[in-house]
């Protein structure tokens, strides 16, 4: 892999996508510009496909510049595969639990 071990994160892709969005429109309008003055619309076409090429190769790699702000997990529970949480959870599987209403409380008298 090119970068292993990095992930992008949340500010990260927004950055990603505005660079993305930012060269595919350089491009385009670069391109549109000297397409209309040479009066060939190829070119416009060429200008888009190297736009694309470049962003692609700026945005579609994992690169480190978009980890700058990563997340912070909470730690693992070590107790989580613990004997009482499985049992607890097999007993809400086989229907024990909260009652089927979905209210929890005292029934009412009468």
């Amino acid at each position: 892999q090119l970068c292993a071990g990095v992930a992008m994160d949340f500010v990260g892709q927004l950055f990603c996508e505005r660079t993305f969005q930012f060269f595919i429109l350089l491009s385009g309008i670069l391109g549109w510009i000297v397409g209309y003055i040479r009066q060939d619309f190829t070119i416009t076409c060429y200008f888009l496909g190297a736009g694309s090429a470049v962003s692609a190769l700026l945005c579609l790699p994992d690169w480190p510049l978009w980890n700058r702000h990563p997340l912070q997990w909470l730690p693992v529970d070590d107790d989580s595969d613990s004997e009482e949480n499985v049992a607890s959870a097999k007993g809400r599987q086989d229907g024990g639990g909260a009652p089927k209403g979905g209210k929890r409380g005292k029934k009412k008298a009468g």
